[in-house]
């Protein structure tokens, strides 16, 4: 940041100096600061700061750019300046994008050897092996506009390009989420496996349609039993290293309090006071109970202890290996049963947005666009009534 200030020469005569950062030199690595003196106003400073500094930039630019040859190392420059804006998580599911998917391919190509046709050959190639093959070249294609803003190329020979279409699944929509009478049968596995803290966690998941991270993240502080609400503003999540970390929701929209049902409400209650009991029976007397984590790996100690990541998927598989006649979704598909059941009580596309905590209500439209077959008969029922003949 420049500064300005006005001094007097011996002679008495009042001129301005500006000391600036230009940033650092490529040659020694060292940071350069500078003072320039003898303007004879203010505004003659600072036209001279500006320009002083836009031409430091533009030389640096100019230096950069011989160095910029390969997609590899445009890639390194693009990530450094990206990975500021994003989270811990995001930049892990970048990288590895990068490193698994998108640098063997176009890592050691001269940018000036990138045409469309290559692009378009790599993205078909991309869509046969890989479901992520949209986001593939989503990411590819930010570096390449980056290459345009900081002038090493002309032109994006991704924007250039046609994306296949997704290959339709075999899989029957129906499949995806449970049905009421579905959801029942689930609860009652996890009734017979005597699994209180899987009964109450899927409990949150399917009643209140919270998202997986969301759900671990929970403290007791977060839920009032007495006003029936679960304040969501955090999300567990895990780094490559196996390291949990609490890191904001997905989405600004995602922070939301939202209402319990009192069957649900009585559950946590339970889980509450089952947890609390078994505290005292080893001997654990707990002061700050409330901003415990209320699915926790052990009671054994006071300190926040986040489950692992695959538990979710551990209990689901232990449902499968029980019951092999039950019905088995993904965990986020409980997200999805909650949309559908949500839409078969009569709640609507706003309010399901709000209650999942969605970006906009287009989002909820386009993912939870199906309804349940009960509530397509319940339709066409009521419009053979209307219509009477």
């Amino acid at each position: 940041m420049a500064t300005f200030k006005q001094y007097k020469l011996k002679t008495g005569e009042k001129k301005w100096l500006f000391k600036t950062y230009l940033g650092i030199d490529q040659s020694t690595g060292k940071d350069i600061n500078t003072t320039r003196r003898g303007f004879s106003s203010k505004k003659e400073a600072q036209l001279a700061c500006n320009k002083l500094i836009l031409d430091f930039e533009k030389k640096n630019i100019l230096t950069d750019q011989s160095q910029i040859k390969t997609f590899a190392a445009l890639y390194e420059i693009w990530f450094d300046q990206h990975k500021k804006e994003i989270k811990l998580t995001t930049q892990q599911r970048i990288r590895i994008y990068f490193d698994l998917h998108i640098l063997p391919v176009l890592g050691n190509i001269k940018l000036a050897d990138v045409t469309p046709l290559f692009c378009q050959k790599t993205i078909n190639k991309w869509h046969e092996q890989f479901a992520t093959y949209k986001q593939l070249r989503i990411y590819t294609s930010m570096v390449f506009k980056y290459a345009i803003l900081i002038g090493v190329m002309n032109d994006n020979p991704m924007e250039r390009t046609i994306t296949p279409k997704k290959k339709k699944s075999n899989k029957k929509e129906s499949d995806n989420f449970y049905s009421k009478e579905e959801l029942k049968e689930f609860f009652c596995c996890l009734e017979k496996l005597e699994d209180k803290r899987a009964f109450a966690f899927f409990r949150i998941l399917a009643f209140a349609g919270l998202r997986k991270g969301e759900a671990m993240a929970l403290l007791w502080k977060d839920i009032d039993l007495t006003n029936r609400t679960i304040n969501i503003d955090k999300t567990l999540a895990e780094l490559q290293s196996g390291t949990a970390i609490i890191q904001d929701t997905k989405t600004e929209s995602s922070d939301r309090v939202i209402t319990i049902d009192t069957k649900t409400c009585s559950i946590l209650r339970e889980w509450k006071n089952h947890t609390i009991q078994q505290k005292l029976s080893l001997g654990i007397r707990d002061k700050d109970f409330e901003n415990n984590v209320v699915f926790c790996n052990s009671v054994l100690t006071n300190k926040n202890q986040y489950l692992y990541k695959s538990y979710a998927n551990n209990v689901m598989k232990k449902v499968e290996r029980h019951f092999p006649d039950m019905k088995i979704i993904k965990v986020h598909d409980f997200r999805k049963t909650n949309a559908s059941l949500l839409f078969e009580s009569g709640a609507s596309i706003k309010d399901v947005s709000q209650r999942l905590g969605h970006k906009s209500s287009k989002i909820t439209t386009d993912i939870y666009i199906m309804v349940t077959q009960t509530k397509q008969d319940q339709t066409a029922d009521e419009f053979a009534e209307y219509m009477a003949f």
